[in-house]
């Protein structure tokens, strides 16, 4: 038995989801297939703990898709017709260190500046002073992340064009730490800063992070936090709405082994089950790329070079630990009671040398607890948690392949790392007692590749955010226009250009490509 459609499309996250409706829009008709029981990859929220309990699995705010235009002009109707609804909290951050100080961030850049000016005067010009310089190019970077990218020589000859240009490829080159060192002095606003950009999910002070700490924050103040009311999930829920009405088709339970090559050219997908799902125009992958080449193309003759290119493409070097708790009430941080009230918490490093090992020993597979972030979404969405009952987001950083073990040890040593955490969290709190936890679920790095087998290696955005892996790089030199060496075969997600995060670029990117081949006008569809 067998399925025929204008587009299939293997692997059901939310870019893959944003481009099934740009298609269906277009009169395509169109079938998702999704390896597991639920739509949406890395946007996730499930009752991990206790019923009434929303906990995102991964992306715990959305705001790179905040200045895409399917968001700013609503292109879907995923705000106007779906629901789709996003808060933004007014206290964002708050990083508190050994000796009781605390360095605030606000959705407003006048009280950031504020509280940065409690460490250094001086730094809190230098902090106004560098978001105005990035904002004057922002915009322009922002329509480079939501268009098709050119090449990257291209790219970079265009940006050869100007001063602001220049130093933007100077930025890309660098590590996050050396920009960060350029513009400011005190170590705990650096260590501060730094945290912001390791977000990424990158060594800061590795070469070509630049880009990831000079563009985060103020795109934060230009577009918002992006918290999703209701959950992460309710983004691929307005998608998956969008989609079905506009005809769109959604398989779960679907796990592609190969796509299906007839004539030397894409014509369809083949399940673990044997069976199959043809396509009379055209095979998109959301997947990672690294299981769509070669393995799932067998047979076929790829360009010279092609195949290795995709076998030495660097994962990011960090990964993430997650805890979900349920709680009787939140946690209070005795620090101070004004942290309690910020939407993310973390407790910082004060040392840039101890902090820059730390990041090394995760590197080299030693896990560490230092980088723990306390996640709050009920603090600005109440529908995440009962009424008048609390919940916490616990966000660790950790490495995937452990030195002594490797990833399948974590099976064994996971329950002793969330211990650790939990251990660390009652020091710095007053309440966290067993009797304030009524339950509690934790991801290690192999339980979230298991959950979603396109984060090979755990790696949350499949590859690395390094500067030769942006872009017209991105996920390959030469394949970064979401087309692959197979003829009729695409790509989209995370292994294209913009990469990580929430952003719906991929999605809205990789549908205009395919449209403008098939003859379609998708400025008609956004009229």
């Amino acid at each position: 038995m067998s399925e025929t459609y204008d587009i299939v499309i293997a692997g059901g996250g939310h870019n893959a989801l944003v481009l099934g409706c740009y298609l269906a829009k277009a009169g395509l008709s169109v079938c998702i297939l999704e390896r597991n029981d639920k739509i949406g990859g890395g946007v996730m929220t499930k009752e991990y703990t206790l019923p009434g309990y929303l906990h995102d699995t991964h992306s715990v705010a959305h705001t790179l898709i905040q200045g895409n235009p399917l968001m700013v002009n609503d292109e879907l109707g995923l705000k106007s017709k779906y629901g789709l609804k996003y808060v933004n909290p007014e206290k964002m951050t708050a990083a508190f260190f050994d000796d009781g100080s605390v360095l605030e961030f606000y959705s407003d850049l006048d009280r950031t500046c504020e509280s940065i000016a409690k460490f250094s005067q001086k730094d809190a010009v230098a902090y106004r002073a560098f978001n105005e310089q990035v904002f004057k190019t922002l915009d322009m970077l922002v329509m480079g992340m939501f268009s098709v990218p050119p090449n990257a020589g291209v790219q970079a000859a265009m940006l050869d064009q100007s001063v602001e240009g220049r130093e933007l490829l100077r930025t890309q080159a660098i590590s996050s730490w050396d920009l960060i060192e350029e513009w400011f002095e005190h170590p705990k606003v650096k260590i501060a800063l730094a945290r912001y950009a390791s977000e990424a999910m990158t060594n800061p002070f590795d070469n070509g992070t630049g880009f990831g700490f000079y563009i985060i924050l103020p795109y934060m103040y230009r577009h918002g936090t992006g918290v999703p009311v209701g959950g992460s999930w309710a983004l691929a829920d307005a998608l998956q709405k969008c989609f079905v009405d506009s005809g769109g088709v959604i398989k779960l339970n679907a796990s592609v082994k190969e796509i299906l090559i007839q004539s030397k050219e894409a014509r369809g997908v083949v399940l673990d089950d044997g069976e199959e799902y043809h396509a009379r125009k055209a095979v998109v992958s959301s997947l990672h790329v690294q299981q769509l080449f070669p393995d799932m193309v067998p047979g076929f003759s790829l360009p010279d070079g092609f195949e290795r290119s995709i076998k030495r493409l660097k994962y990011a070097s960090i990964q993430p630990f997650q805890i979900h708790m349920a709680l009787h009430e939140d946690a209070k941080f005795k620090v101070s009671d004004s942290v309690n009230e910020f939407f993310w918490i973390e407790k910082s490093h004060s040392n840039v040398e101890e902090f820059a090992r730390a990041f090394r020993d995760l590197e080299y597979g030693i896990p560490r607890r230092d980088f723990a972030c306390y996640v709050g979404q009920h603090k600005v969405d109440p529908t995440r948690v009962p009424e008048g009952k609390g919940a916490l987001h616990l966000y660790g950083f950790a490495p995937y392949n452990l030195k002594d073990g490797g990833p399948k040890k974590w099976d064994e040593i996971g329950k002793q790392v969330y211990d650790g955490f939990v251990a660390d969290l009652r020091e710095m709190t007053t309440n966290m007692s067993d009797d304030n936890i009524l339950a509690y679920n934790f991801l290690t790095p192999l339980d979230l590749e298991r959950h979603d087998n396109a984060m090979k290696h755990a790696d949350i955005g499949h590859i690395g955010l390094y500067s030769w892996q942006l872009g017209g790089n991105r996920p390959v030199p030469g394949w970064g226009q979401y087309k692959t060496p197979v003829p009729k075969l695409y790509m989209c997600g995370a292994s294209t250009h913009p990469g990580s995060g929430v952003t719906g670029g991929s999605g809205r990117n990789s549908a205009q490509v395919i449209l403008e081949d098939l003859g379609l006008d998708f400025d008609a569809l956004i009229r």
